[in-house]
């Protein structure tokens, strides 16, 4: 065996605690200028390490053979002999002697350390402990193209000779993860719909020019958009004399959970990698070929090649040997016996349902099935109320509603309930609402009004998968439609209800969770949407047509309405806690009609369906590990859950609950440092109270070509090297999930045995034996520091997994797991008009000891916001605002002071914030961030805290026809006259217009108003100004005889039925003289008609 590079370090800790130690008291040679110091410093560090070898870390201290042969240690672990630990001892004796001169000395050990690490032996039969078994033949560079190309002659004669048009050159890498990136080849692909097919022919010179040899590989990858559907057929490559085909037919369009996804000129794209056998043979050209799909009509497309090289197995490299995974299943500890409640982590699970049995049965605790409780098996068939906005039936929904509409999995799930001791195996529900997998009667509904495609903005509708038909339909339908399927399929397992297909006899199945809507975030548009509004999501979701039909024209309008919203609200009622039956009851009226339509209550009651522990409402997505991807769902579950705290039907539970992870990935150098990232977004809500947990609700490895050892495709062998790698990241992973264990609620393995998703690793192997990543979940620690020959691959990674590690969430701040939270408050409004004011109050709330003073650093976006007024105290008693500064835009600092008491109880609200949206600020979210907190106590001495951030939804509504509707009413009221004048009015209508401009003025004022609010104030005041319009008097009621004068004639008449009053028997034929209507004719009557004669 060759001599192996030591490939075990000692733990982080103890490295830094013995350079430390040895810095302090180890003797060594002198020194006497600064080169000679810093000589001086390098040896101590050599000695530290040498220590470190030595030492081995603390899972795997060095073993000494004192036989020399190992026969009296564990040689699965790292041992040497004596005497080759005395050649080092002795080596570190001289470079301690003072009288060794320092580069002598270094020289020595530089030469000992490299000798010893080579003597560290370990047969790798424990999977917990492996030195570096070598890279193995992998595939290294021999050539590749200069990307200097040019066109040449085609090599297929039915490309034609000019390529009809097509054109090519080298453009810098365009997609988001451009860092480290170098240009790539774009081809402009045109097809004159006259040729058997188009193309265009390149050609580059090699560098350098070489003899292929046997064996060799032509690698390189193809950035594709997806609207490249069937436009495109083949690469025909060439490096020597032969052609040699790639097909472009098998490229995956469709792939629900792509490896890689980008986003470039508006559109989403997709990258495959190829791989040919190169032609042996002297080779100093490369030919890239491009052939269009067969008997297409002209059309134009585009694609991106990359990474264009020759490779070959490297000549020097031993090939490794396979890994023998020996320990079955049914012999290895149950992984729930580490990651369990009880134990204070989470639940572990797997897919599959049915009766728990096997591998299921003892190593999982939750269950789930990909595909049984999707729209499409659930809901085959569609009810025959359903109506086209013209009238028309849909295809498919002919159904009589009710049970008929419906298939439940319901044996599926029961038996997962009867398994075990009651309780002992959970359900996890998948899903409620998906693009993919619905019925075809649903998937054809359109919104009304919405157009179709991505239109930059949040007014649109995409199509989701197999829609080949369209039928616009009312949102109101689109709504009943969700409403009514998510209170069956939710209710037939969670009640005894006869109505959703349950009985008492089959009783409750209990599920632990529930995906509501998966996927709905779009694959790219976050890449570029975020890094333009790191508050943004509305415009990176999909937009499902048959989802987004429910908001239509109200999609960028009231939250509350937006259908993300309320899919979650359905599922809120369709299993209620306490709470939300007696909300639900008290606001029945006010619901809307379609709730009430089909029977999912009892006369506005539906404590019937009151569920102890209602499963976990989930929003579920894949590809999080893209941190503006994380964001954007961040920023979707952040204003739909703060939104719901003044909903009428608030429950005391989020409306998203979960937030579930999909984590089909790959190994990859920063897979555990981008999901914490994630997973750091999610912790913060969940401390804000506005999530309740996280999950990896799907979790399996790829092994990509870029893995350590080489990619492999699940269930096939894997070399030591790759199965290392493996259970290297799936210990990073599950350090990971421990690292956030108060907050995640479960873990499912997208498989039980062989593979999982795509050709994925799972923990065990197609034999049911437990494989390296079953070993790195169980002790993540120990596979890490047993494998460290793979740090440099993982490099950092193990260390941003400790607990003390700040991570870093950009513009949010950073956050540190079990840390102490934000020791300020930032409180008030979370939402607001453009063009309203709002208050904000500041306070510290975990500061310990005295404070005297504080330094005090707000900032906000100075183009959204502004100060509306001077930071005031909160009671001057106790607290002074000193000065304050509000430059420049968008930085508030200020400086204050505690009195009394307050110097040693700080901890309480003490500034109020005026802010104001301003008129024109752009609809959505805004921080208000707490930047700098800088304590000062008696002594005088300053203390830095963190900050807190504080997220305000600006509505934008326009409130202008509301507001000129109150100065028209208000005008009319102020011009008008009670009286019985021709254009006065009668008693007692002025009160009543009065009335209704005071309740328009307070929604004017509100400005938390919604617009449905605004639009129902306006409705109201325009009716009361039209009423009291209408009761002006058009007549002259005190010109009795009718002259067109007030003159003693009109005296006259009064005095003759002076004293009688509407009791009279002939009241009808002269109550006309009663001038002021008071039902008698009297002196008063008299009096006001002598007044305008004498005027």
């Amino acid at each position: 065996m060759k001599s192996k590079k030591l490939s075990i370090h000692v733990s982080r800790i103890l490295v830094v605690v013995m350079l430390l130690s040895l810095l302090s008291f180890v003797p060594v040679p002198s020194a006497s200028a600064s080169a000679d110091g810093e000589s001086t410093v390098a040896l101590n560090q050599l000695i530290a390490q040498a220590e470190a070898l030595k030492a081995g870390n603390k899972e795997f201290p060095l073993q000494v053979s004192e036989k020399g042969d190992g026969a009296d240690v564990n040689q699965a672990f790292p041992w040497v002999s004596a005497s080759e630990l005395e050649a080092l001892e002795q080596t570190l004796k001289l470079a301690r002697n003072p009288l060794t001169p320092v580069d002598e000395a270094i020289a020595s050990l530089e030469e000992a350390i490299a000798k010893f690490s080579a003597t560290i032996k370990a047969d790798g039969s424990d999977p917990y402990f492996r030195l570096d078994p070598g890279p193995g033949k992998m595939p290294v560079k021999v050539t590749a193209p200069t990307n200097v190309w040019t066109t040449r002659a085609p090599l297929d004669n039915r490309v034609p000779a000019d390529f009809a048009g097509s054109t090519h050159k080298m453009i810098p890498y365009p997609f988001a993860d451009a860092q480290g990136k170098s240009d790539v080849l774009q081809i402009n692909y045109v097809h004159n719909g006259k040729s058997t097919f188009g193309g265009i022919t390149l050609v580059s010179p090699l560098s350098p020019a070489v003899n292929v040899a046997a064996g060799a590989t032509i690698e390189f990858d193809v950035y594709y958009p997806k609207s490249a559907q069937g436009k495109f057929m083949r690469w025909r490559v060439r490096n020597t004399n032969s052609d040699l085909d790639s097909y472009l037919r098998d490229y995956q369009y469709n792939n629900l959970n792509p490896d890689w996804v980008g986003s470039y000129n508006g559109e989403t794209w997709l990258k495959a990698h190829h791989s040919i056998n190169a032609t042996a043979g002297n080779s100093s050209s490369f030919i890239l070929e491009l052939h269009g799909e067969n008997g297409r009509t002209a059309e134009t497309g585009m694609l991106l090649v990359a990474n264009i090289q020759i490779t070959e197995p490297d000549p020097n490299g031993e090939a490794l040997p396979n890994v023998v995974n020996k320990e079955n299943q049914s012999a290895v500890a149950p992984l729930k016996s580490v990651y369990n409640k009880e134990n204070g982590l989470f639940m572990v699970g797997s897919i599959g349902t049915g009766a728990v049995t096997g591998t299921r049965a003892r190593h999982y605790e939750i269950f789930v099935d990909g595909n049984n409780l999707k729209a499409e098996p659930t809901h085959p068939r569609g009810p025959n109320w359903l109506k086209s906005v013209t009238g028309e039936p849909l295809s498919g929904a002919t159904t009589t509603p009710g049970l008929a509409e419906y298939n439940f999995p319901t044996g599926s799930y029961q038996a997962i309930r009867d398994s075990g001791t009651p309780g002992q195996y959970k359900n996890h529900g998948h899903v409620l609402a998906w693009y993919n997998q619905a019925p075809s009667w649903m998937r054809q509904i359109i919104p009304a009004n919405l157009p179709s495609g991505y239109t930059g903005t949040s007014k649109f509708y995409g199509l989701g998968n197999g829609v080949t038909t369209t039928v616009k339909v009312d949102k109101e339908s689109a709504r009943r439609v969700q409403y009514n399927h998510t209170m069956t399929v939710m209710r037939h397992f969670l009640t005894t209800d006869a109505k959703y297909g349950s009985s008492e006899s089959r009783g409750v199945i209990p599920f632990n969770s529930w995906d509501v809507l998966n996927e709905e975030v779009h694959e790219s548009r976050h890449s570029e949407n975020i890094p333009a509004d790191p508050n943004s999501w509305k415009a990176s979701l999909k937009h499902t047509n048959w989802l987004v039909a429910m908001s239509d024209d109200q999609i960028d309008g009231d939250i509350k309405e937006h259908y993300v919203y309320l899919l979650f609200k359905y599922a809120h009622i369709a299993a209620p806690n306490a709470k939300m039956a007696a909300a639900y009851k008290a606001n029945y009226a006010d619901l809307p009609e379609y709730m009430k339509l089909d029977g999912h209550d009892a006369n506005g009651s539906i404590d019937a369906y009151i569920v102890d522990s209602p499963p976990k409402l989930t929003y579920n997505d894949y590809d999080i590990s893209s941190r503006t991807k994380a964001r954007t769902a961040y920023n979707m579950i952040r204003e739909l859950n703060t939104a719901w705290l003044s909903d009428p039907l608030y429950d005391g539970r989020p409306l998203i609950e979960d937030m579930g992870i999909q984590g089909h990935d790959a190994v990859k150098e920063t897979l555990a440092s981008d999901n914490q990232y994630a997973m750091a977004l999610y912790a913060s809500l969940v401390d804000e109270g506005l999530l309740s947990g996280i999950a990896f609700s799907e979790f399996d490895l790829k092994l990509p070509t870029s893995s350590p050892g080489g990619g492999a495709i699940a269930p096939a062998v894997l070399n030591v090297r790759q199965s290392d790698a493996l259970g290297y990241q799936y210990a990073l992973m599950y350090k990971l999930f421990t690292k956030f264990a108060p907050y995640v609620d479960h873990i499912i393995s997208w498989g039980v045995t062989g593979s999982g998703w795509q050709g994925s690793y799972v923990l065990f192997d197609s034999q049911a034996n437990a494989n390296a990543g079953y070993y790195g979940a169980m002790n993540p620690d120990r596979f890490i520091l047993g494998h460290s020959y793979l740090d440099d691959f993982y490099a950092g990674e193990y260390e941003k997994l400790q607990d003390d590690y700040a991570i870093d969430l950009g513009d949010l701040g950073t956050y540190t797991v079990g840390g102490p939270k934000a020791p300020v408050s930032l409180t008030g409004a979370d939402h607001v008009s453009a063009g309203s004011a709002f208050d904000l109050v500041y306070g510290l709330s975990r500061v310990q000891g005295e404070v005297l003073a504080q330094d005090v650093t707000i900032t906000y976006d100075a183009d959204k916001l502004e100060l509306a007024a001077p930071p005031l105290s909160t009671d001057e008693e106790s607290f002074l605002v000193v000065d304050y500064k509000s430059e420049p835009a968008g930085t508030l600092r200020i400086l204050g002071v505690h009195l009394g008491e307050r110097q040693t109880n700080p901890n309480v609200d003490l500034i109020k914030l005026a802010f104001q949206a301003k008129e024109k600020a752009a609809a959505g979210l805004t921080n208000i961030e707490v930047t700098g907190v800088v304590t000062a106590d008696s002594a005088g001495i300053e203390t830095v805290h963190g900050g807190t951030v504080h997220t305000v939804q600006i509505n934008v509504i326009d409130k202008a026809a509301l507001i000129s509707l109150i100065a028209t009413a208000q005008a009319a009221y102020d011009a008008a006259v009670e009286g019985h004048l021709p254009g006065q009015y009668t008693a007692g209508v002025k009160q009543a217009l009065l009335t209704a401009i005071q309740a328009a003025q307070q929604v004017a004022d509100n400005a938390e108003a919604t617009e449905s609010q605004i639009v129902e104030a306006a409705a109201k005041l325009n009716q009361a100004l039209t009423t009291f319009r209408a009761s002006v008097n058009v007549t002259d009621r005190v010109d009795l005889n009718n002259d067109g004068r007030y003159s003693v004639g009109d005296l006259a008449m009064v005095a003759k039925h002076y004293g009688k009053n509407n009791q009279d028997p002939a009241w009808d034929s002269f109550k006309a003289v009663d001038v002021n209507g008071d039902g008698t004719i009297d002196l008063l009557d008299l009096v006001m008609i002598a007044k305008l004669i004498i005027q």
